[in-house]
């Protein structure tokens, strides 16, 4: 529970606009406001409740933000006024507190955009600069990979000949072999 002066000091709002608003909706205001009280009267005030534990939500992107027009009356006095009409808010401090609101809450927004933007920039240049470095070092390995395969390979080819020529050499050594019946003597 808390008092009326006090809702009304805390959300920016006349005193007189508020008591006026609780009688059209019959809440009694003289042990204070209820919890229930509050929730309505937050609501046809179209007030965003204060909670230090719930922060404001605005999605990221190229969106337009429509603030809705308040649904305030309208007067008109054509007896004081006969040479016109006058149009005007029940409580423009209101109207401006809604709208400062809503503006720091964009503000807060865009801020905490451009820092996430900021970020990700940050982590997109650390992310390219590890793959350069790594590409670089590849690069190195691989130059390397192609100098030692060429070497190995020519040794390998080197010694397959020697293998060929010990083995040739072995052969000349041995019993020469029989002829097979199927091949003609010469």
């Amino acid at each position: 529970m808390i008092s009326l002066t006090k809702f009304s000091k805390d959300n920016n709002l006349a005193k007189a606009t508020v008591y006026r608003r609780c009688q059209e909706l019959g809440i009694d205001t003289s042990a204070g406001l209820s919890d229930e009280a509050i929730a309505t009267l937050t609501h046809e005030f179209d007030l965003m409740p204060v909670s230090p534990t719930s922060p404001v939500t605005v999605e990221v992107g190229n969106h337009a933000l429509t603030l809705a027009a308040p649904q305030l009356p309208q007067q008109y006095s054509l007896e004081t006024l006969r040479a016109g009409e006058v149009v005007s808010f029940d409580d423009p401090l209101a109207i401006a507190q809604q709208f400062l609101t809503a503006a720091d809450g964009l503000q807060t927004a865009m801020q905490q955009d451009i820092e996430a933007r900021q970020a990700r920039l940050q982590q997109t240049q650390q992310a390219k600069d590890a793959i350069a470095n790594k590409r670089r070092e590849l690069e190195l390995e691989a130059r390397l990979y192609q100098m030692q395969t060429q070497q190995i390979d020519a040794s390998t080819t080197a010694e397959t000949q020697k293998l060929q020529e010990e083995l040739a050499a072995l052969q000349r050594l041995g019993k020469p072999s029989e002829p097979s019946p199927s091949q003609p003597q010469s």
